[in-house]
């Protein structure tokens, strides 16, 4: 059985050397940030539950722009589930730290099939601001820059970063920084995360 005690992450330790550049360009990326348990747990239960299109904010499809599959972690997902939990701790941090006033996570699996990404957008759709903090943790092996997928994100100092989808990689970034998913050359696993502050998913 899967436990939150599976996923415990010293938070502060990986990110306190990197706060002040989170709060400079509004990103930063956190690497090793499970053991192997929780790691695979994730990965088997990545595999194993039925994904559906994703759609765009108006619900509709539309693959040119977005092509992944998606599953939102809900009770049926008990090791999603403990991610989640992990991924409050590091929302209190956040308070701590940078007072951000999150109250909540939601999070969903995604499955970008080769030949597929997802053009530019912000995690707040226009007129919304409920989403505060962005991540992205990884669950492919032995990921290569031929494999494409990269994220892209436009930092708060207007520079362009692109970053590697490798396995145990959390990517943060503010939620209202432009992004998009690079076409993938393999099949993608990944868990998009959000941090709110507000308690709609709590």
């Amino acid at each position: 059985m899967t436990t939150s005690t599976n996923f415990h992450t010293d938070w502060a330790s990986l990110l306190d050397d990197k706060i002040e550049q989170f709060i400079e360009t509004g990103t930063t990326v956190l690497d090793n940030c499970y053991q192997m348990d929780a790691l695979q747990a994730l990965q088997n239960e990545s595999g194993f539950i039925d994904y559906k299109e994703a759609k765009l904010t108006h619900g509709e499809r539309q693959s040119h722009i977005r092509g992944d599959s998606i599953r939102w972690i809900d009770h049926d997902c008990p090791a999603g589930l403990a991610y989640l939990d992990s991924i409050n701790e590091l929302g209190a941090y956040f308070n701590r730290t940078l007072y951000t006033g999150i109250r909540s996570s939601e999070a969903h699996y995604a499955c970008y099939p080769a030949g597929f990404g997802y053009q530019w957008h912000s995690d707040n759709p226009v007129g919304r601001d409920e989403r505060v903090i962005s991540a992205v943790f990884y669950l492919n092996d032995d990921w290569r820059e031929q494999d494409g997928g990269q994220i892209t994100v436009i930092n708060k100092l207007g520079d362009t970063v692109q970053l590697l989808p490798k396995l145990n990689r959390l990517i943060i970034f503010d939620s209202n920084l432009r992004h998009q998913v690079e076409i993938t050359h393999r099949r993608r696993f990944s868990i998009a995360t959000w941090l709110r502050k507000d308690e709609k998913w709590v």
